[in-house]
């Protein structure tokens, strides 16, 4: 079996436009701070799962539609994170409705993220749906955060 293109390449594919620009600047970003990219969109830091950048392209999203799911839920002692980051990660929960094939439907699972208690939550709690610029900032931040975690976790 032929190996995969990288994840950049297989974007170039699907998407185009600003939604490729920014594509491409998050998984720069990524790999820049260590994050490495399976053939399926998973990334992985120091062997630990941290994202998975979903993305296609059909007839309701003809210039491609890309999501990054799997982001951390909840603070970091030592990692220092505003009120305006968590209610941005909370903005973007999925609840659970079945449209996405979650594994989770009919009823998804109960959490609390960043302090916020939620009902029935999609499998991948929190995802970014085509995020612009202004919105990649405060997702790169979280992936910090995640890596810090990571980091944390293995000292």
């Amino acid at each position: 079996m032929a190996e995969k293109k990288p994840i950049e390449e297989r974007f170039g594919d699907v998407l185009s436009g600003e939604t490729l620009a920014n594509a491409l600047d998050f998984t720069a970003f990524l790999r820049e701070i260590g994050m490495t990219p399976d053939d399926d969109g998973r990334f992985h830091y120091r062997g630990e799962f941290t994202c998975i950048i979903i993305f296609f392209k059909d007839d309701e999203y003809p210039f491609g539609l890309w999501v990054i799911c799997d982001c951390p839920i909840a603070e970091h002692e030592g990692y220092p994170m505003d009120e305006e980051l968590k209610e941005f990660a909370r903005s973007n929960v999925m609840i659970c409705s079945g449209k996405c094939g979650c594994e989770a439907w009919p009823r998804g699972g109960d959490k609390t993220i960043f302090g916020r208690e939620y009902k029935s939550l999609c499998s991948s709690e929190i995802q970014f749906i085509n995020p612009n610029a202004e919105a990649l900032i405060k997702i790169k931040e979280l992936m910090k955060m995640w890596r810090f975690i990571i980091d944390d976790n293995k000292k």
